[in-house]
């Protein structure tokens, strides 16, 4: 295996930084939580919680398991849709707090009434295009 120059290597590990922070931030807010009630529950202070979303301290390996279990996801969750090649693009859209709302309303919903909605959303969107 051919080791990585340094300058990519420190480029690749900033960006998975950052898409990792991103990730948090974005389920953090999916799941309702404030900075601080995320930090207070991983016995992190406020401001290193910060620090992880904006990619300016990496998420140490071993505490990522943690926040898995905190915000509902596996801890492949916070590296899907990493790319070097392109902007990370935040699965919330400009409007977050009805998202977010509608997140929620669907977590608990079985597949078939997810897929329902889906069907729903799509048909609404085609009628409003039109």
């Amino acid at each position: 295996m051919v080791p990585l120059s340094q300058p990519l290597a420190e480029r690749l590990s900033a960006a998975a930084d950052r898409h990792a922070g991103r990730r948090l931030r974005e389920r953090r807010v999916q799941r309702g939580l404030s900075l601080a009630e995320m930090a207070a529950a991983l016995g992190v202070s406020t401001q290193q919680a910060r620090k992880y979303e904006a990619g300016l301290n990496a998420i140490p390996a071993a505490r990522l398991p943690e926040m898995a279990v905190l915000l509902g996801v596996d801890v492949a969750w916070f590296f899907d849709e990493l790319a070097e090649d392109g902007p990370y693009r935040p699965a919330l859209p400009t409007r977050p707090r009805m998202l977010l709302d509608l997140v929620r309303a669907t977590d608990e919903m079985p597949e078939s009434g997810l897929a329902a909605l889906c069907e729903a959303a799509r048909a609404l969107a085609e009628r409003g295009a039109g």
